[in-house]
């Protein structure tokens, strides 16, 4: 069991230093051996763990972005309806990249240097995504659309979320959080759309007026 952990652990640790190297240098300057040094091993180790580097690049993804769902679903656990539930996740979902901005590059570049986990990551983001919307429609929160659009709303969402964070919340390699204001708009176009609670907004107008 402990050379089982061990060996977990040496993995996880490889790939964190890739995440590391790739949200400094791109996929396309992330060598082996650079991710080596990064995590402190020799540079064949790492062939122990993966068998090319495409492969370590195919599980990157899924290694980083798994993490950041995780935090999402955790700050949204206690959340009673769709409203909050997409107020929480919002907020989770920007303060996990600023801590975490590695992963935006990871992800957008994944696209074209890992184009399977980027599709796989995408389909996990949005079935959750979509699980949420469904809990929604079956506590009859949404109204105006069909149930079979809930997908296509999730997408939609993901999308506008990820345009809002290059534009307003990206600088450099570093990462803000979004303007109170564009959160406010955001959350209020999302509950107009879909017929919540427009209250959903004033928890954070709260937070925000009194962190000012």
């Amino acid at each position: 069991m402990a050379k089982r952990e061990k060996k977990a652990a040496t993995r996880n640790a490889i790939l964190d230093a890739a995440a590391v190297v790739v949200g400094r240098h791109g996929y396309g300057k992330a060598s082996i051996g650079r991710i080596a040094e990064e995590a402190g091993v020799a540079h064949g180790l790492i062939y122990l763990y993966f068998q090319n580097q495409q492969d370590l690049f195919d599980q990157l993804l899924p290694h980083v972005g798994e993490a950041m769902l995780r935090f999402i679903a955790d700050a949204t656990m206690d959340a009673k309806t769709l409203a909050e539930r997409e107020r929480k996740g919002l907020d989770a979902n920007f303060e996990y990249l600023q801590h975490n901005p590695a992963l935006h590059r990871i992800l957008n570049e994944a696209a074209f240097f890992a184009p399977k986990a980027h599709q796989q990551y995408l389909r996990r983001m949005a079935g959750g995504y979509t699980r949420s919307l469904q809990r929604g429609w079956d506590a009859n929160e949404i109204s105006g659309f069909d149930e079979s659009e809930l997908e296509v709303i999730a997408y939609m969402m993901i999308g506008a979320r990820e345009y809002l964070l290059e534009r307003y919340a990206v600088s450099g390699h570093e990462i803000t959080d979004l303007p109170p204001d564009v959160k406010k708009t955001y959350l209020r176009m999302v509950a107009r759309s879909l017929g919540l609670d427009s209250s959903m907004m004033l928890p954070a107008a709260k937070e925000s007026a009194s962190t000012s």
